[in-house]
């Protein structure tokens, strides 16, 4: 009995501790970057051969854990022009073409260089949340630094993707990977 009382009052004290418990704060910041991925979208220009086999869809492929999928429900069926997200889980990182937003969280940089070559010729936006992302070649960064999101957009990847980003948008991010 002594025992459980001591688990107890230890599980209490871990459950009401910030640093125990950072889901809550790490939820609302992917909801922040679904949001923004969501107004990327709206705010890019893709090649209209991008959606010969997607119809009427514009599909946002997350490699992620569940609470990057459970943050980017919130944009899933929302409308971009004539088109409606699409939420794609890509687990397996396998048929990465079907996408036309690929949003990666936390994954090896090897693997990254591993998917930026399978989708290369391909007009994919690529987002990610940390400079490692941006260093192995993605498209939009949203990396948090000290409380607030920054946005890092590399021009040379997004048209070499065919893709054409607003200027409205790009007044709001650092521009990186310019030649």
């Amino acid at each position: 009995m002594e025992k459980l009382i001591r688990y107890l009052a230890v599980s209490a004290c871990l459950v009401t501790s910030p640093v125990a418990n950072p889901a809550p704060q790490a939820m609302e910041q992917y909801t922040v970057l679904a949001a923004l991925t969501l107004n990327f979208a709206r705010f890019t220009q893709w090649p209209e051969q991008a959606f010969t086999e997607s119809g009427d869809s514009l599909n946002v492929c997350l490699v992620g854990d569940n609470l990057v999928q459970q943050s980017f429900e919130s944009i899933n069926g929302k409308s971009v022009g004539e088109r409606t997200i699409k939420i794609i889980y890509a687990d397996r990182l396998r048929n990465l073409t079907q996408c036309h937003v690929l949003f990666i969280s936390e994954l090896a940089k090897n693997l990254v260089l591993q998917v930026f070559m399978d989708i290369k010729s391909h007009p994919v936006l690529t987002m990610g949340e940390d400079e490692e992302f941006m260093d192995a070649g993605g498209m939009v960064g949203m990396i948090n630094k000290d409380g607030k999101i920054q946005l890092y957009v590399n021009l040379t990847a997004a048209k070499a993707a065919r893709l054409n980003i607003s200027s409205n948008l790009l007044r709001l991010a650092k521009i990186v990977g310019e030649n």
